[in-house]
């Protein structure tokens, strides 16, 4: 189990290499494959993770790939990828040819939760975790399926955290223009920090119309 795998620290190095996005195939996880990631790797508290939220959330570790691992779900909770972050540079490995879901909107089901935060990444959206405040990630800037799913999710509210960018500015208008029927607020960033960034200091930000 995890708590005995902790120990396994492997040491983490920087890297100033930009974002790659390459894309491999990948099928649906069992929780056999999964077991094979649940690793803790210092990269994780490095970015403000605590042990709750890699627990929850299931993040864990690939060492062979030398990837962050992050299980992705349908929105019947169903675990249909799992996407990796490398610890050496800013490269996420996501699937071939599938639509993506939206990050934990499998968890805004039940309508237990009524306002949700929408980030761009994944760490964005466990960071808004990490201090109480439910959150989903599109892991990318949005797409047709994606609006879909979050109209017709019993969420009453929805605050746009996306990054502090052009492209993010972007996603925040396309979600404007596909999403109906909800509160649209969002999030006021003080400078160029992302969430994950700003980490407890994102509470203090104002939200707008």
């Amino acid at each position: 189990n995890r708590s005995n795998k902790r120990s396994d620290r492997i040491l983490c190095r920087k890297t100033r290499q930009e974002r790659l996005n390459v894309e491999t195939e990948q099928t649906e996880i069992t929780e056999e494959e999964l077991d094979k990631y649940r690793y803790i790797h210092p990269y994780l508290y490095k970015r403000g993770l605590t042990d709750e939220i890699i627990e929850r959330f299931d993040i864990g570790y690939d060492r062979e790939r030398k990837e962050i691992t992050f299980p992705v779900r349908d929105i019947e909770g169903r675990c249909v990828f799992v996407a990796g972050r490398s610890t050496k540079c800013k490269f996420f490995r996501l699937p071939k040819g599938l639509d993506k879901p939206v990050y934990q909107a499998y968890r805004f089901n039940s309508g237990k939760y009524r306002t949700a935060y929408i980030t761009e990444s994944f760490l964005n959206c466990l960071t808004c975790w990490k201090y109480d405040k439910p959150a989903m990630a599109m892991i990318g800037t949005g797409n047709k399926k994606q609006y879909e799913i979050l109209n017709k999710l019993p969420v009453r509210e929805y605050i746009l955290a996306f990054d502090p960018d052009d492209a993010g500015r972007k996603a925040t208008e396309r979600f404007r223009k596909n999403v109906r029927g909800k509160i649209i607020k969002e999030l006021v960033y003080p400078d160029n920090r992302d969430i994950n960034d700003l980490q407890e200091e994102f509470l203090n930000c104002k939200i707008i119309f």
